[in-house]
């Protein structure tokens, strides 16, 4: 797997390679500028000698070869030396030229050097020529011209290498307080949020840490204020259900004293009074075990998983009532230990949001062992469509409220979203709630 490029990696090949670009670009241009200003040295000595030597003849040019201040001089190309004739070949053809060879094959430093020019005059042509050697002890402006231009690479590359140096002196001392920066991001938590920002020596990061700190503060209040809503709702609510559910009680007493007088109508709906009672007992339970951030899991209890499964769907039933959707339930028998309150809560809320938000088509539910599996399918993806923004609004707590017990339990869970519904997947795991249900409530 290709590693992902980081910024800091970013600015160091991207300073190196300006670096090297800089370095090697201007000693490149500088070694030409300097030859150039060495062969107009050369070329304007040359045309001075040889305005000298013009000068002097008095309006006749040399035909025969003369040597004045180490150049040689003639009027006729042919009376140069052989050495000069047969490396040029043929005379400098255009005027004021400098015109250069050297015996140098390009894997070796060259041993001698010419050069050759056409000077015009008033009475013709003169040509100038020299040839330069740079074996040792001879000290010639060749000898010197490449000394100097040896002195001006190696100053170049000096220079690029100090220029690398700074450049990465700069961003470990820049990065310092970026990494300062994400240490501390990283490590914040409801008591370092509670202490100043450090200074991070820039405006910018001091401004960055700042509104990290301030969306995380946010963030914190908001998740500690549902929190004591949840234990505060919970606790208030506890008083009322224990009200309603001897209530209850009190009213089974009456009724198996008068069993005669009460219908099967009558039997139902207590029946689904006490449910309801039960149900919301075990939900504060819950809501309360949820606020806490530490302590045991509600008591494990023998759930005949099958039993209730069809338990909430003949519950549940109510929600389908002017719809045409068809459910499917296809289970097998399976008794599992596990914590019955939320096993229920969970049960309930995905079937609940599977029949809520189905309108035409099919609900499935299949459970094998510990594994249920809950497939809603709208029979048109228009009314899927048309459903997506209330069932984002519908599953809210429910869904949210089933994700956090399921990840505190530890049972597997899947939420996946379909082209024409959803497919929710829950693994009820015993192995996970076996030591759970041993440690019981507090």
């Amino acid at each position: 797997m290709r590693r992902p490029d980081t910024l800091k990696g970013q600015l160091i090949l991207g300073g190196l390679v300006v670096g090297l670009l800089l370095a090697v670009g201007y000693s490149v241009l500088s070694a030409h500028y300097f030859l150039r200003g060495m062969d107009n040295m050369t070329r304007a000595l040359m045309a001075r000698v040889a305005d000298d030597v013009a000068g002097r003849q008095g309006g006749a040019l040399p035909e025969d070869l003369r040597k004045v201040a180490g150049y040689h001089l003639s009027g006729d190309w042919q009376a140069m030396p052989e050495a000069v004739r047969r490396v040029f070949r043929d005379a400098p053809g255009e005027p004021g030229r400098l015109y250069k060879q050297d015996d140098g094959n390009g894997l070796q430093r060259p041993q001698t050097f010419y050069v050759a020019m056409r000077h015009p005059t008033p009475e013709g042509s003169l040509f100038v020529a020299d040839v330069i050697a740079s074996s040792p002890p001879a000290i010639s402006p060749a000898n010197e011209s490449l000394n100097s231009l040896m002195t001006l690479l190696g100053l170049g590359m000096i220079i690029a290498v100090g220029l690398l140096g700074a450049l990465l002196w700069w961003l470990r001392h820049v990065s310092r307080p970026v990494n300062a920066l994400g240490d501390w991001a990283r490590g914040l938590d409801a008591q370092r949020l509670a202490e100043p920002t450090p200074d991070f020596g820039y405006p910018e990061l001091n401004e960055l840490a700042g509104l990290l700190r301030e969306s995380l503060c946010s963030a914190h209040e908001g998740l500690a204020r549902e929190q004591r809503f949840l234990a505060h709702a919970s606790h208030e609510l506890r008083t009322p259900i224990t009200v309603l559910r001897h209530n209850l009680e009190l009213l089974r007493r009456f009724q198996q004293a008068h069993d005669e007088t009460w219908s099967p109508r009558h039997r139902q709906v207590f029946a689904r009074m006490e449910r309801a009672g039960t149900t919301m007992k075990h939900l504060t339970e819950t809501l309360l075990w949820l606020s806490r951030e530490e302590g045991p899991a509600p008591p494990g209890v023998r759930v005949d998983l099958e039993a209730l499964l069809d338990a909430q769907v003949a519950e549940l039933r109510y929600l389908l009532r002017d719809k045409a959707v068809d459910v499917e339930l296809d289970t097998a028998p399976c008794h599992l230990t596990l914590p019955e309150a939320p096993t229920r809560i969970v049960l309930g809320n995905l079937i609940r949001n599977a029949f809520v938000h189905t309108w035409e088509g099919r609900v499935v539910i299949r459970q094998r062992g510990s594994e249920v599996r809950i497939d809603n399918h709208q029979a048109s993806s228009k009314m899927a469509e048309a459903d997506e923004a209330p069932g984002e609004v519908g599953f809210g707590l429910g869904l949210r409220l089933t994700a956090q017990l399921t990840q505190r339990l530890g049972w597997p869970y899947e939420n996946l979203p379909e082209a024409t519904g959803h497919r929710v997947r829950v693994v009820f795991d015993a192995r996970d709630a076996g030591p759970m249900a041993e440690q019981g409530m507090s």
